[in-house]
């Protein structure tokens, strides 16, 4: 039998690595620690900036394809005022920039209300009667229950 002195003939004999001292583990652990709050800092900005862009495309709409703008010379056109309130417990709301964008089209609930201000708007209500409608400020007069009403809502 032979005899092994050599420190590493020792290790590969009984299996036994290196030790890490308890000073170099906590070391580690705490370049650990901090390496992965960085990564969380960064994760919370990259978060913040995708909102705040997010945030900003929802506060400009979106350019309408129409015919071209008209020079700043022409007189403005009257803009009309349209506010839709739901008084029933729900009515599907469908307002719409006649031959352009829709604005809304959904279901509102008791409460709920919307208000746009445009040159000239279509309106549909699913049920005319669970609605409260304002066009320029003057209400209008409800529609029968349950029956869907249409209309145009203009200046003047």
């Amino acid at each position: 039998m032979k005899y092994l002195t050599s420190h590493t003939a020792l290790t590969k004999l009984t299996g036994v690595g290196r030790h890490v001292s308890s000073e170099r583990r906590r070391s580690l652990r705490g370049r650990f620690f901090l390496a992965l709050l960085a990564m969380i800092v960064l994760l919370c900005a990259a978060a913040y900036a995708a909102y705040q862009i997010w945030d900003h495309g929802r506060e400009h709409a979106p350019a309408r394809h129409g015919p071209p703008a008209a020079s700043a010379s022409a007189t403005p056109v009257a803009s009309v005022t349209l506010t839709v309130t739901v008084t029933g417990a729900k009515c599907q709301v469908f307002v719409r920039v006649p031959g352009g964008d829709i604005l809304v089209n959904r279901s509102l609930v008791r409460g709920q209300s919307v208000r746009f201000d445009e040159q000239s708007l279509s309106v549909v209500l699913g049920d005319g009667s669970a609605a409260q409608v304002y066009v320029n400020g003057r209400l209008r007069p409800p529609g029968r229950a349950g029956k869907r009403v249409e209309f145009v809502a203009t200046k003047g």
